[in-house]
């Protein structure tokens, strides 16, 4: 149900679930450098997963509200929506970014076994902070791994959308065959340029890298949700409806089994899965309360904040448990989660609600 506040039902719980499969799968992949067993390699999709989700979620209200702000203004206001990403975004990034260059790699607490921050040269170094300012870290990931900052290539990836979405639909108005075209070509790219032909091309490695990181149809899939819902189309009523709620769900639980299988057309099969999902969970009436509490609310809400430090957190977990000879995986998975809500919780409130609260001042009247 869509409240008048712009509040979507259960979505919270949504990002809740998603931030969790990006935890666990992270904190099998901290276990594989400090050489304890793990189950990484069949739980590393479960991360890819969780950012997935976030991406079509991500398409789907940014895109919402940008209709919304256009159909009652005309048309949207480029430099508020900027500066409201601004406000939102970058101070926790940067913080980020600055305790994994300058600050975490001089702690032992936060030492990781063969993942260290070395530069070759201070071109690198330049590089690297370039990279980082200009939110290029889905390409900075193919070419160096900053420990505690890894995650920030969605970042990027969120930021590049950001910068071009609002163009689009200001300008734009048969925005479903833009989205359909757009999902049909990036897919089509995605497999041309998989042809091993183009192997031998200096740097091409770092293009194909970026355009599978960028996923494109997971965003445009969240954003075609969002325009069928807006314009309330006559598909929604084949959408939302229980059997398709739980066929999804059960097709994305077989997908989940089989992923490692799926070689081309993945993230489109659960982006698809993925958004078909959200709209039952924002209007199929049968579903409203389904994830609608106080505890899905408040990890809502501080999910930016447990996506961003569970990193930092998971590596000083593992070095307090193993220099007191107190490991055990219940343990790591218990202080991992507490520990990164707390913080999450604490940076919500100092760091990143102050300058949420200024987004007021650039929001658009209805």
């Amino acid at each position: 149900m869509i409240k008048s506040n712009n509040y979507f039902s259960n979505l919270n719980g949504v990002r809740c679930i998603a931030a969790s499969m990006v935890i666990i799968s992270h904190i099998e992949l901290g276990k594989s450098y400090f050489g304890i067993a793990n189950k990484f390699e069949s739980l590393k999709h479960l991360g890819a997963l969780g950012v997935s989700l976030f991406f079509v979620l991500s398409g789907f209200l940014i895109t919402f509200l940008l209709l919304e702000e256009k159909s009652k203004n005309g048309q949207i206001n480029i430099k508020f929506f900027y500066l409201r990403r601004i406000l939102r975004i970058w101070p926790l990034y940067f913080l980020i970014v600055i305790l994994s260059i300058f600050i975490l790699p001089h702690i032992k607490w936060f030492d990781i076994p063969n993942f260290s921050l070395d530069f070759d040269s201070n071109f690198e170094f330049i590089k690297v902070i370039v990279l980082f300012l200009f939110f290029l870290t889905n390409i900075l990931i193919s070419i160096k791994l900053v420990p505690f900052a890894t995650q920030t290539w969605s970042i990027g990836t969120e930021e590049q959308f950001y910068l071009i979405w609002p163009l689009i639909i200001n300008r734009t108005e048969k925005l479903e065959k833009l989205f359909i075209l757009i999902i049909f070509f990036y897919n089509l790219l995605n497999v041309v340029i998989r042809n091993s032909i183009f192997s031998e091309i200096k740097y091409f490695s770092l293009f194909q890298n970026y355009i599978s990181l960028i996923q494109l149809d997971s965003l445009a899939f969240g954003a075609l949700g969002a325009c069928l819902l807006f314009k309330k189309s006559k598909i929604l009523s084949r959408i939302i409806n229980n059997f398709s709620f739980f066929f999804f769900l059960l097709l994305l639980v077989i997908g989940v089994i089989f992923y490692s299988h799926i070689i081309y057309f993945r993230s489109i099969f659960t982006a698809i899965c993925f958004v078909v999902i959200i709209l039952n969970l924002v209007r199929n009436e049968m579903l409203t309360n389904v994830l609608e509490n106080k505890f899905f609310f408040k990890m809502g809400e501080i999910s930016y904040g447990l996506y961003m430090y569970h990193q930092i957190v998971i590596a000083m977990c593992m070095n307090v448990l193993l220099k007191y000879d107190k490991f055990n995986n219940s343990l790591l998975y218990i202080f991992t989660f507490a520990i990164t809500i707390l913080i999450s919780i604490l940076s919500y409130k100092f760091l990143e609600k102050p300058f949420i609260q200024k987004k007021k001042h650039y929001t658009f009247k209805s």
